[in-house]
């Protein structure tokens, strides 16, 4: 295997839904009530959406780090003066340091931070599910992109394998269980690059 062997966490759409559902009760209970919810794309948006529907509130917003580390805040002009603000992001990394020191100069009233999970040796998130180590999560925005990274760092190994076959390597070594036709797409798509 070109890949270390890895544990990887694979959240689909109905676990997020769940662990946003434990976190907006995590909020309620610390009694924070953001004004605005900022999250960061593309980790962060799917989170603050099921965030601002679980807790109710109404301004969201998506700040986008691009390629070349230009930030921007959605079409939307909102003045973060004086806000509370909830900064969202899937895991915690540079990226969302970054987005910190963006909102910042903006002067909210108190900026907390909600990630999905958190990696110790980055800034704590306020509110968080699970403290990972080694850890890889999948998740359900980037899905095909992983499944396809995966098989693509193995290829020498996958090569010639029934999908069934690599279904079967997949979970035994990455502990990754995905149904069959995932992995039949994945391989149609490598054959043609």
């Amino acid at each position: 295997m070109n890949e270390e062997k890895s544990n990887y966490k694979l959240i689909d759409w109905n676990k997020l839904q769940n662990l946003c559902k434990i976190l907006a009760k995590k909020i309620k209970e610390s009694e924070y009530e953001p004004d605005v919810i900022i999250g960061i794309s593309r980790g962060g948006w799917a989170i603050s959406r099921l965030l601002c529907d679980y807790m109710g509130c109404k301004d969201i917003v998506s700040l986008d780090l691009k390629q070349d580390n230009r930030i921007s805040l959605s079409f939307l002009k909102i003045n973060l003066s004086e806000k509370r603000i909830l900064l969202v992001d899937d895991v915690i990394d540079e990226r969302s340091i970054q987005s910190i020191r963006f909102i910042a100069p903006s002067k909210p009233n108190e900026i907390r931070i909600l990630a999905l999970f958190y990696a110790k040796g980055t800034i704590k998130p306020d509110y968080y599910i699970e403290e990972i180590l080694h850890k890889s999560i999948i998740f359900p925005w980037d899905f095909m992109d992983s499944i396809r990274r995966i098989v693509c760092n193995n290829l020498d190994e996958f090569r010639g394998m029934s999908a069934k076959r690599v279904k079967s390597r997949l979970k035994e070594s990455f502990n990754i269980d995905v149904e069959e036709g995932v992995i039949e797409e994945v391989l149609r798509d490598l054959k043609k690059t």
